[in-house]
């Protein structure tokens, strides 16, 4: 997680990350990136200058641990530094996919966040203890899926899905973990 966004001007949290003049985009996975970076040194308001103000955040997993780790972090109620091990992060466009476990081994989570046009954070899926495989709906030529028109049946999008990326579960996961289709 290396990438520099050090040339972002950074406003309020209702403006952009960038000016909309600029030519330049930003990534999302850079943004999410930075946003674990700024989870990790405990920087309360970088994250809230990387997240949307109406993030809508999501959970799947056992009851639990649902409040434990990542809504903690967000809203600033959790201690600095990360309770969890990321494995992977992978970028679909706006969605970008995070990977990994507790220090221990025993959670496996998959964060599923989506990143808008301002280069903020719009919404985050959590799921926890979840093995995960996410298709693109409609086909998707050229790393965007298409729109699928209003008149497609059920039967058509479903033949034109596509899986782009599947949980990738340590061998202490590998155990009997419920399974979801996540649809981008």
């Amino acid at each position: 997680m290396a990438t520099d966004m050090s040339g972002i001007s950074v406003g309020d949290a209702g403006s952009c990350l960038y000016s909309k003049g600029d030519d330049a985009t930003i990534s999302s996975k850079a943004v999410v990136e930075e946003l674990y970076r700024a989870l990790e040194r405990g920087d309360v308001d970088a994250v809230r200058r990387l997240l949307n103000p109406d993030v809508d955040w999501w959970f799947h997993g056992p009851r639990a641990h649902q409040h434990l780790v990542l809504m903690r972090l967000l809203t600033g109620a959790g201690a600095g530094g990360l309770p969890f091990k990321i494995r992977s992060l992978d970028a679909f466009g706006p969605t970008v996919l995070a990977e990994g476990t507790d220090a221990t081994g025993a959670l496996y989570w998959v964060h599923a966040w989506t990143v808008g046009a301002c280069g903020r954070v719009t919404e985050v899926r959590e799921y926890c203890n979840t093995a995960l495989v996410v298709t693109r709906l409609g086909g998707g030529g050229g790393g965007e899926a298409r729109a699928v028109s209003e008149a497609a049946t059920a039967k058509d999008v479903c033949s034109k899905s596509q899986q782009v990326w599947q949980s990738r579960l340590p061998d202490q996961a590998r155990r009997n973990l419920p399974g979801l289709v996540l649809a981008i």
